[in-house]
């Protein structure tokens, strides 16, 4: 099911991943971090994001994707974009859990309203998420694309 909220994509680079890495290398003004996971993954990280956790000491990142590569036919290399479900949206699921819980079992009557405000404020920060994770998204494509055709103008 979470599955199904995660926001994909993929980018196709003409050229291999070794060729890949070498742009990313030398390119360092990208507008995102990037981090290397391993080998064939790594993460970029938005420089600026609104509404996420980002405090000292508090194990979390702003807005991040992940992208895996892998070589296909001609010499290509795809890569795979993916996003993670963000830890304040478990969060902000776990309070309204709570509250919904305490609601039933309490012999007080609750404003219906209560109940209301978890689930819009849900949908409301995963759609700022989104917007960010798409724009970041976007970055990320412009920034593969627009060194990779530098990259070719200089071969010519």
């Amino acid at each position: 099911m979470l599955d199904k909220i995660l926001l994909k994509d993929s980018i196709e680079f003409n050229g291999t991943i070794t060729e890949l890495k070498e742009l990313i290398r030398f390119k360092k003004d990208q507008g995102f971090r990037l981090e290397w996971i391993d080998q064939f993954n790594f993460k970029f990280i938005s420089n600026f994001s609104l509404g996420t956790i980002i405090v000292n000491y508090f194990p979390t990142e702003g807005i991040k994707g992940f992208a895996k590569l892998s070589e296909i036919e001609n010499g290509k290399t795809k890569l795979e974009l993916t996003t993670t479900v963000r830890i304040e949206l478990y969060l902000l699921t776990l309070s309204f859990l709570i509250l919904f819980a305490v609601g039933l079992f309490s012999q007080e009557p609750w404003p219906v309203w209560t109940f209301l405000v978890f689930p819009l404020a849900l949908l409301w920060f995963w759609w700022v998420y989104r917007i960010q994770e798409k724009r970041l998204f976007k970055k990320l494509k412009k920034y593969i694309n627009r060194d990779f055709q530098n990259a070719s103008q200089k071969d010519i």
